[in-house]
This record gives structure tokens, sequence and C-alpha cells, in this order.
């Protein structure tokens, strides 16, 4: 059974979701800069409560994280937050945008550290995949939004089928 109740479609902001931190030495390197795994994971959990939200649950599981790139580093002490708001929806995957913030806590102001996508799927209590909800458009930006993430799951896909052969 797919436990799909409710698949009316959805707004991205409806899935908006934010995660924050203030980074410590254990996660630094020598110089004083911040892992990018430990970045990489608080961009996993924000993306993967993002698609939580847009699937309604009761599960979501990662299935990539692609494009992620690092504008500036992170350095000790500075408080993250990470935003996250779905993008695509397939029938059971969902593609969620991640943007990262630094700020200094001597000197506030937001500067823009990384964005990338993270890829989930939504499973059912079972742990199988679960049909999804579309993706509300309205707008020409949400029109805009679409086709964008349209071609950013095409060359996902030819990427995965690459890797298989």
């Amino acid at each position: 059974m797919d436990d799909s109740s409710d698949l009316r479609p959805r707004l991205a902001s409806a899935s908006r979701s934010t995660l924050a931190i203030i980074t410590d030495p254990s996660q630094a390197n020598p110089f004083g800069s911040i892992h990018g795994g430990v970045i990489l994971r608080l961009a996993d959990e924000c993306g993967a409560l993002a698609a939580f939200r847009h699937s309604g649950g009761p599960m979501v599981t990662t299935a990539a994280i692609d494009g992620f790139s690092f504008i500036e580093p992170v350095h000790v002490g500075e408080r993250v937050e990470l935003i996250s708001e779905i993008t695509y929806v397939g029938r059971t995957s969902m593609e969620a945008r991640i943007d990262v913030y630094a700020e200094s806590m001597s000197h506030p102001n937001p500067r823009k550290v990384g964005s990338g996508y993270g890829v989930y799927v939504a499973l059912t209590a079972l742990g199988k995949p679960k049909t999804v909800a579309p993706l509300l458009s309205e707008t020409q930006d949400d029109a805009r939004r679409d086709e964008a993430a349209r071609a950013r799951q095409a060359a996902r896909l030819a990427r995965r089928d690459a890797e298989r052969q």
C-alpha cells in the first residue's frame, strides 16, 4: 500500500525549513575553518526536513547531494544558518535547494557561504517509496524554478545511467 492520502499540490514555501548552530572548535580543521563535511551534514539535515514537510512523512531518505558549492569558509564561533525549500517533485523524490549563511558573533552581517541541492525519497512506515504531492506553481518565478529543476533532474538521471555502465 502506498500510504499517500493527500496528494494535493503544495507550495514550495510550505516546505521551507531552517537550521542554525554556533560552530565550535571540534568542528574545525587546524586552520580554524569548519570542515566541509560538517556543513554538508547540516545541509542534508535541513534539506531532509524540507522533504519531510512536503511529503508529510513518515520518513524520507537521502538519494543525493548535488552540486554543492562552498563559497567562503566558515570559522569557529560563527553562527551558521541553513535554509532549504523544495524546488522539484517527481513521483517519490523531491529536490531541495539548500543555502548556507554564516555570521560572526562580533560583527553580525550574514554572508552566503554555500549552496546546493539535496534529493530525497519519501518512504512509507515500511520503508517503501511513497508517492508525494506535486509542487504547486503559480508565478513566472515558479515556472522558471520548475524548468531549471527539470534540467537538473535530467542531468542527474543521465549521470546515474552513465555510472551504472
